[in-house]
């Protein structure tokens, strides 16, 4: 309905554009037709980014349009993240990639950049910086976050200069900010009228449409693949990225580990202390996991008091330390009552890369653990028989 609702208003925008000349927010003069072309190449243009459920790909896909459609050189998307207020540049198009890398690694606290977003730089629902009337504050953040370009040739005072900038909102309806979009450098080096930044606008509620459906996307999938108690993986996002990880490396090669991980007595904890109890120290337990892991490792519950971590280009030598730590860890973390935790390692072999036969190898290696008196590590030895099987409340 908001796509839709804002299709509509852009070609309501276009029909009126031919008909009066716009109003202005510079001082140049204009008879409409650029902004019919702008609108025109905007509402075509747009079409595409709906058509991708990768919110990379349609920022990127924004930013281009932006830049070809919309006539400005450089054009940078930075998103909200809503708990932190900070703005992460996500997108940028126009800036050499070293600069670019560098802009990325930067990001800017919302706050930090109102200097370039006050009451007197509103045009429409938008900001102009016009470095003849504003200027930035002394050691402002802005100045290593932002990419400032050379004064081009042929300059002349009047047209666009390099420290002046246009912020539009990227906003929903009901007023939330999902980010900003930053334009430098128009092609025709002129200021925008009112006109062209309302069509800009109306063109940044359809991207906010946009990156809204793919964010809601992203969160339910996410949502899917989670475990409501710990916020780790849950058994579903578990075997789909073992078999990922296994096919990868079945066609690249690589060292992986698999650490099954079981809590000792845990049923004798909630059956004494009471299931919220339990439910705590399972979350305590998912908080040592992400404490100890790397990025690009894994951890998921599989249900229970069971936990699954994967470890890639991790060899069975290493994961035995990696989960050594984890069960001194554990046993050492500010619970409610002493927790211990047995914990079997698989390490596959060429050739032996079934996700099942895997994860079952790490699981018998943990039932080795706990008949061998629990609270230890074990490392699978490839072989098919299993111990006797030790009962998990035990």
């Amino acid at each position: 309905m908001l796509v839709s609702a804002v299709t509509h208003h852009l070609r309501r925008f276009l029909a009126r554009a031919g008909q009066a000349p716009p109003p202005q927010a510079g001082s140049q003069s204009t008879d409409g037709a650029h902004e019919r072309r702008l609108l025109r190449g905007l509402l075509e243009a747009g079409k595409s980014i709906h058509e991708t459920q990768s919110l990379d790909s349609i920022l990127q896909r924004i930013a281009a349009i932006l830049a070809d459609a919309g006539g400005f050189e450089a054009v940078a998307i930075y998103i909200l993240e809503q708990e932190s207020q900070l703005l992460h540049p996500a997108a940028i198009v126009g800036v050499d990639e070293v600069e670019a890398a560098r802009m990325r690694a930067v990001s800017v606290a919302l706050r930090d950049y109102a200097p370039l977003m006050r009451p007197d730089m509103r045009v429409g629902r938008s900001y102009l910086f016009d470095h003849r009337r504003h200027e930035l504050p002394p050691a402002s953040v802005l100045d290593s976050a932002l990419s400032i370009p050379a004064l081009p040739a042929g300059w002349r005072p009047g047209q666009w200069h390099p420290l002046d900038s246009l912020t539009i909102p990227l906003e929903l309806t009901r007023g939330q900010l999902l980010g900003l979009v930053s334009l430098d450098q128009p092609r025709n080096r002129r200021y925008p009228t009112r006109d062209t930044v309302r069509a800009l606008e109306l063109f940044a509620d359809q991207c906010a449409a946009a990156i809204s459906r793919v964010q809601l996307f992203a969160y339910m999938e996410e949502l899917a693949l989670t475990d409501s108690l710990t916020g780790l993986h849950n058994r579903h996002a578990l075997e789909q990225t073992l078999a990922q990880d296994l096919a990868r490396i079945a066609r690249s090669g690589g060292a992986y580990s698999v650490l099954f991980c079981d809590l000792d007595h845990f049923k004798r904890i909630n059956d004494t202390m009471g299931h919220a109890a339990g439910d705590l120290i399972l979350q305590q337990v998912a908080a040592v996991l992400r404490q100890r892991l790397r990025r690009g490792d894994f951890a998921a519950r599989c249900g229970g008091d069971e936990f699954v971590v994967l470890l890639p280009d991790t060899p069975g030598s290493q994961a035995l330390v990696v989960a050594e730590d984890l069960r001194l860890r554990i046993s050492s973390a500010s619970t409610a009552c002493l927790v211990t935790a047995s914990i079997g390692v698989s390490s596959p072999a060429e050739g032996q890369l079934d996700p099942k036969t895997v994860l079952d190898q790490a699981d018998r290696a943990m039932y080795l653990a706990k008949g061998s008196g629990r609270n230890r590590v074990r490392m699978a030895s490839g072989r098919e028989e299993r111990p006797a099987r030790v009962a998990r409340s035990a």
